[in-house]
């Protein structure tokens, strides 16, 4: 018999690929409880509210990020090289972000039409992300480091937005090596 803590586990991670795959609005919590295989019952025992376990998967992406960027911080010297490898990674799941969107993207354009709680939260890993990207740039001594974090956020979101509307994961290459040759550029 799985513990507590197992069932919470697997209904927040039935509800990130839920949210994902669906949305916000055509994910209920009927569905997460299926996904998750923890009767409808028990999760209100774990979350009084589909708000509150939506924002449980916000805490989890946050965390994901942050782990990803401690990660590349330990194991990198070089801000230029930690960038390319926020580059490597999001090719590594072109296809998958291809047929469903960004998991962070798609959830924050969906949740700022309702300007609720969650869009403020949901936002912030976004937010994370420009101020990673413009800390790198920083210890990079870049000018403009602010400006030029926001436009690398903006153009990975964008050709995202763009391959997953084409259905062409060529465009979100495509674009990651214009932004690769952006960054060897702006570090020479």
């Amino acid at each position: 018999m799985p513990r507590t803590s197992d069932k919470r586990g697997r209904l927040v991670n039935a509800a990130q690929t839920l949210l994902h795959r669906q949305g916000y609005n055509q994910t209920t919590l009927a569905d997460i409880a299926e996904a998750s295989d923890v009767p409808l019952g028990n999760v209100y025992y774990y979350f009084k509210t589909k708000e509150d376990i939506a924002a449980a998967v916000i805490e989890n992406r946050r965390r994901e990020f942050s782990s990803h960027y401690q990660q590349w911080e330990d194991s990198l010297s070089d801000p230029a090289a930690r960038l390319q490898q926020l580059l490597k990674f999001v090719r590594s799941i072109a296809e998958q972000v291809t047929d469903n969107g960004c998991p962070v993207g798609s959830l924050c354009q969906e949740l700022n039409k309702d300007h609720s709680e969650l869009s403020e939260l949901s936002g912030q890993v976004l937010a994370d992300q420009v101020n990673w990207v413009e800390k790198q740039l920083n210890l990079l001594q870049i000018k403009e480091a602010d400006k030029l974090a926001r436009q690398f956020v903006a153009q990975l979101q964008g050709s995202i937005l763009l391959a997953n509307s084409l259905n062409d994961s060529s465009v979100l290459v495509g674009q990651l090596e214009t932004l690769e040759q952006w960054l060897v550029r702006l570090t020479s």
